[in-house]
């Protein structure tokens, strides 16, 4: 390990730092450094403190979520001022500083940042993300996403990623993760050794990515080495077969004992250290999935992520458990003392070429409150309408009905398909903005409701002569994503069937998705369909402009939005 070369980069000062603490912790202490926890809102700083201390653990940071940016800033603070080793301040920040700061900038999912076409929009996403990280004290993302969306059922990847060709996926995880790094925030690329190609979901078991080494040195591989070669600082492992290279590298290996890459130390040491030549810092999954522990029991899999080649390991299943479980392998010699010394050393480097050590005698890791002037700015919020207005995408109009207008369209009759609090997006009720914008352009909405007899009859059971005399269009809108415990993000129609799309050659018929961009798959021969990527106030409100006619459609799919399917186009 090369401490002056890249990814660190690192000054004779720096080292010095990093040798001279690590030398000097106790044992109890180098094991504490391996664990990140996830800081729930529900608990203050003092008392998560607290209960950590009971055991003993000294962590090496914490991913904090969900709350205003003074509340979020003063809990940082706290944190920090406890620790005599300055800690990573994480977040989990796929399309912006939203998910840990409430007040922050939501900029879409990122693939409706690669619907724009423009890399810098990905970079001033990434630089504005870093800027009201800085604000408050974060200074770590779990970001960006560097999976390909080869599989359109895949129910996790998704609108998460850039998109499913290998260059457009590189070309824009290296401009956002460049904003980031110019804005002091660490970037950490996802989800090693790539999703995309199963249908299923690492967070319920350990998926596979099934691609021959030929396949994956040219996608992933790709896209990893891209990514490393241009410095990337640190790399998360996900629950994540790649069988293709546990057999190159284990010849005589069984299936059944072929492991995730969270695990696994020959994707970790042999592909990624030794072929790809990262040097930088390796961070597990979260550890609370399904997917890690699914090959062996708990208790073993603790030690062993670090032992075959990870350097933290990211939130627990409980505490004191996964605590002793990891103190029990370092007595039992699965973790060899070089072992977890080289994890040590990865870890204080990264803090050091963040100049945390420095940021913390100086007693500037948290910002003044006067930096939190940031969020009043609105240039987060002005970015954030620039890539909405770029990245929504008019897949199909074959019946030419757009733009609408309420002189020739008045009456719209809405659907909407889900809507409910997701994963993603804890909120849900988008619709309900939505009908509100259409109506305030002019249109009269009158909205499927299963609980009113009388209108949700209208559509299922009423004659076609007469629903075409009172309604000008039937609006489909799709709010769905896998809400945590989904296995899947596919369309079940309300009404026990009675809204399937069955008047389309009678009715103009169109659908509008914020955010799954598969739904054709369902609804094929919808003649209008929209795909705008995310869930967000600001997606809706410039979504209906454009249906309106007040803007032009700009974005192009980086997916096939169409799912090979031969009719999809029609």
């Amino acid at each position: 390990m090369d401490l002056r070369a890249k990814p660190f980069y690192l000054n004779d000062e720096q080292i010095a730092w990093v040798e001279q603490t690590r030398d000097s912790m106790s044992l109890n202490d180098k094991i504490g450094q391996l664990f990140l926890f996830n800081s729930m809102t529900t608990q203050t700083a003092a008392e998560q403190i607290e209960d950590l201390e009971k055991i003993g653990l000294k962590p090496c940071g914490f991913l904090l979520r969900g709350a205003s940016s003074k509340d979020i800033r003063e809990k940082i603070s706290d944190f920090q001022n406890h620790y005599d080793i300055p800690l990573f301040i994480a977040g989990d920040l796929d399309r912006g500083a939203s998910n840990m700061i409430t007040d922050g900038t939501a900029c879409g999912h990122q693939m409706q940042i690669g619907a724009t076409g423009d890399p810098d929009l990905a970079y001033q996403t990434g630089l504005i993300c870093a800027k009201e990280c800085a604000a408050v004290g974060a200074n770590w993302n779990f970001g960006p996403v560097v999976d390909i969306d080869y599989n359109p059922h895949n129910p996790i990847t998704n609108v998460r990623s850039f998109g499913s060709d290998p260059d457009h996926v590189l070309k824009f995880a290296s401009a956002i993760a460049r904003g980031m790094r110019d804005g002091g925030l660490i970037p950490c690329v996802k989800h090693w050794p790539g999703d995309g190609v199963d249908e299923r979901d690492q967070h319920f078991l350990a998926s596979i990515n099934s691609l021959s080494m030929e396949e994956w040195d040219a996608s992933y591989g790709k896209v990893y080495k891209g990514m490393i070669d241009e410095g990337i600082e640190s790399l998360m492992t996900a629950h994540i077969l790649l069988p293709s290279y546990s057999r190159f590298y284990n010849p005589d290996i069984k299936d059944e004992d072929i492991l995730p890459g969270s695990l696994n130390y020959e994707l970790h040491h042999n592909l990624l250290r030794g072929k790809l030549g990262f040097n930088g810092l390796i961070i597990t999954d979260a550890t609370s999935m399904g997917g890690f522990t699914e090959c062996m029991p708990r208790s073993k899999a603790v030690p062993l992520s670090i032992a075959n080649g990870a350097d933290i390991f990211l939130f627990t299943r409980d505490v004191e458990e996964d605590f002793q479980s990891m103190k029990q392998g370092v007595e039992d010699g699965v973790i060899t003392p070089e072992r977890l010394d080289e994890a040590i050393t990865r870890i204080l480097a990264l803090k050091a070429k963040a100049n945390l050590h420095t940021k913390k005698a100086n007693g500037t890791l948290v910002p003044p409150v006067e930096a939190l002037e940031v969020f009043e700015k609105g240039e987060g919020h002005a970015l954030a309408k620039e890539i909405a207005n770029r990245g929504i995408t008019l897949v199909k109009d074959t019946q030419n009905l757009l733009p609408l207008n309420p002189e020739k369209q008045k009456n719209l009759y809405v659907i909407t398909i889900g809507d409910q609090p997701g994963y993603h997006n804890t909120r849900g009720g988008y619709a309900k903005l939505f009908v509100e914008k259409l109506r305030e352009k002019g249109f009269h909405v009158t909205e499927y409701d299963p609980e009113n007899e009388e209108i949700a009859n209208e559509i299922a059971r009423s004659k076609v002569a007469d629903f075409k005399k009172k309604y000008d269009v039937i609006l489909y809108f799709c709010n769905i994503e896998t809400n945590g415990s989904d296995s899947a993000a596919r369309i079940t129609w309300p009404g026990k069937r009675g809204t399937v799309p069955g008047m389309i050659h009678d009715v103009p018929t169109m659908m509008v998705s914020i955010d799954n961009p598969y739904h054709l798959l369902d609804a094929p021969r919808i003649p209008t369909y929209i795909n705008a990527y995310t869930s967000e106030d600001i997606v809706v409100e410039t979504l209906v402009e454009k249906i309106a006619g007040e803007s032009e459609f700009q974005g192009v799919s980086p997916v096939d939005a169409f799912v090979g399917l031969f009719n999809a186009d029609k």
